[in-house]
């Protein structure tokens, strides 16, 4: 029961994922989730699938540790698509940019948005799990190794543009000065912020008062709410 504690525990923080996000997006209990979390209970049958999914993963691996399991009827065979190949039932297609630089200072996220040509697609489930419009959904590769290892160099990044109202702790793309970044984000007294790297050794974390916020024109485009990697041989 604790290994299922562990993993769920390390795919909430992998996700940037709270108690409340799960609690939303699967209509279950705050009673419910909290023993998932404290170890007393693991998730039921019935409610294991829609959590691996919110979770991205699969129930193999929050039961039991198993990576892949091939022989699951939950896997189903991968077919190749191109830009071309219709999109099914359950996709929307996102744009996907280079990396998030044009929103610092340069014309408008529409604008840039409606000119971007590279498209990634999305589960519609996944959006309306966590309540993400499709029109506030982008993704980037990130750069550096600021949020390493969170966030590590050549990472796909899912960001929410409709959300921006700071949660400690949860990771936005920001700009200040022109300039943009992942950090974490916690709100200081009287409307400052408080700006942290994971990699906090080589990049010390940044307090603005509301006053340096304006001065520096820091800005807040959107939350992180996936982190994808590929691994490499």
């Amino acid at each position: 029961m604790n290994d299922v504690r562990g993993r769920l525990i390390q795919r909430m923080s992998e996700l940037n994922l709270k108690q409340t996000d799960i609690i939303r997006a699967l209509g279950l209990s705050k009673g419910t989730v909290s023993k998932w979390v404290s170890g007393i209970n693991v998730p039921s049958a019935s409610v294991l699938p829609d959590l691996a999914k919110l979770l991205n993963t699969t129930p193999d691996w929050l039961i039991n540790g198993v990576e892949n399991n091939i022989q699951s009827a939950d896997f189903k065979k991968i077919e190749p698509w191109d830009e071309n190949t219709p999109l099914d039932e359950d996709e929307v297609e996102i744009p996907f940019f280079k990396d998030f630089s044009f929103a610092c200072g340069i014309g408008s996220i529409n604008e840039q948005i409606s000119k971007e040509k590279r498209k990634l697609r999305m589960s519609k489930a996944t959006l309306r799990n966590l309540s993400i419009s499709k029109d506030n959904a982008v993704a980037a590769t990130a750069s550096g190794d600021s949020m390493s290892p969170t966030i590590q160099d050549g990472d796909t990044i899912h960001i929410d543009l409709g959300r921006k109202e700071i949660k400690d702790g949860r990771i936005f793309v920001i700009c200040i000065g022109g300039l943009h970044y992942a950090k974490r984000l916690y709100n200081m007294p009287f409307g400052g912020v408080r700006i942290v790297s994971d990699n906090a050794i080589e990049y010390p974390e940044i307090i603005l008062t509301a006053e340096e916020r304006v001065e520096q024109d820091f800005q807040i485009f959107g939350w992180i709410w996936q982190i994808a990697r590929i691994e490499k041989w």
